[in-house]
């Protein structure tokens, strides 16, 4: 009965151990959640698309004026009250409103399109975190390997001169790979610091992040529009407008005044009303340097748009054959040449190993296997990279 119970302990324990090394593994869904509450980034992109929409409520016009007066004429104190009104050109309340909300309209397309470009940059950088911590296993695993491929080194060299030559360079490869864990392990500390720059609260100690399904080959849609594009298209639209507000510079402002005295025992009690208005073409360099601005503005947009439109076409039809190409040498990784080496691999460690030529053999088939799965890492995250690039040029959504 005690040995029984002691049995379940020990299974139990090591089910709780199991646990506690997998408490800290991390997967791409987990991650892009986190970033998305926490990415300082998108909380910085947020304020200024708030702002922007705070700033589009409401017409825009100038407090009224109130004051009080006092005047001393030979029958003592006149006091009064003045009230002052300016008023834009009733076209420019309209327009400058408009202003207001295509800029909140175009800024609200700009943070749509730069949270996306945060999370794909966030996911960039999980591949290469990802990337760097399979590429530490596999080195790992090299110089477990190796460890062992040098005692089997050693027992042909004792009878063999080109075994004692083999067991020396063997030596020299399992030296060599200790500076290359320490390169990739310190460099697997950098990927993982660049994940807290999207989720600061992320703890990396011990961080083991998992596999991914591979994504989809991603193909060209006429029918559908980039958010950069949709995000320019507003910038022009306000820019039009801006355009528009900053010609009517050359219209008068209105002022609006009046006055009133109580009177005292020289003066009687009297009132004043004024209409004036601005003259702005008096000085007409200020309003044409507005709307010059304003011009080279709207050309700036319109330049920004036609970049956006056709100027990564080119770059996209590159990317997109890269990503078919990848997606392609993935499969024939998966499916052909993994499991073909690790056959090999499998059938070379049941060998008996008593000549340099098996030893070559073993330590070639062993390699080459190793070898293989780094360039299957490499390319999986290559392609993924593509991917993210093509999503940065298309950022995708429907008309």
């Amino acid at each position: 009965m005690r040995s029984q119970l002691f049995m379940i302990f020990i299974f139990l324990m090591g089910h709780f151990e199991t646990a506690l090394a997998g408490s800290n593994s991390l997967n791409l869904e987990d991650f892009l959640k986190k970033v998305q509450t926490q990415s300082p980034e998108i909380q910085i992109e947020m304020s200024i698309n708030e702002e922007f929409k705070a700033k589009a409520q409401g017409i825009r016009i100038s407090p009224p004026m109130v004051g009080l007066m006092n005047m001393r004429d030979f029958g003592g104190n006149n006091r009064g009250i003045e009230i002052t009104q300016e008023l834009p050109f009733p076209t420019k309340i309209s327009k400058e409103k408009e202003v207001r909300e295509l800029e909140a309209k175009a800024q609200s397309s700009n943070f749509s399109y730069k949270k996306n470009e945060i999370f794909l940059e966030a996911k960039k950088v999980y591949f290469e975190f990802w990337k760097s911590f399979e590429t530490k296993k596999v080195l790992d695993e090299k110089q477990a390997w190796l460890k062992k491929h040098v005692q089997l080194s050693r027992s042909v060299a004792r009878s063999d001169s080109a075994g004692q030559i083999h067991l020396l360079a063997s030596e020299s490869e399992l030296d060599q790979l200790d500076n290359e864990i320490l390169e990739a392990q310190s460099d697997l500390i950098e990927k993982s610091n660049l994940l807290k720059t999207f989720v600061p609260d992320l703890q990396i100690e011990s961080l083991t992040p998992e596999a991914w399904s591979k994504s989809t080959t991603i193909s060209l849609q006429k029918s559908r529009k980039s958010l950069l594009v949709e995000a320019k298209e507003n910038d022009l639209r306000a820019a039009n407008s801006n355009r528009d507000l900053k010609k009517q510079s050359y219209l008068p402002d209105l002022v609006l005044r009046y006055r009133a005295y109580n009177g005292n025992d020289m003066t009687p009690r009297s009132e004043e009303v004024m209409v004036g208005v601005t003259l702005p073409f008096l000085f007409f360099w200020q309003p044409q340097a507005e709307v010059s601005e304003a011009s080279a503005r709207q050309q700036r947009a319109e330049a920004e748009l036609l970049k956006a439109r056709i100027g990564s076409e080119s770059q996209l039809k590159s990317l997109i054959e890269k990503s078919k190409s990848l997606s392609k040498q993935l499969d024939n990784f998966k499916d052909k040449l993994i499991p073909r080496a690790h056959k090999r691999m499998k059938l070379v460690e049941n060998l008996t190993v008593r000549t340099i030529e098996a030893l070559d053999e073993h330590r070639m088939v062993m390699l080459d296997y190793l070898d293989l799965r780094q360039k299957e890492i490499n390319a999986k995250v290559e392609f993924e990279k593509l991917n993210i690039e093509i999503l940065k040029l298309t950022n995708t959504q429907e008309d």
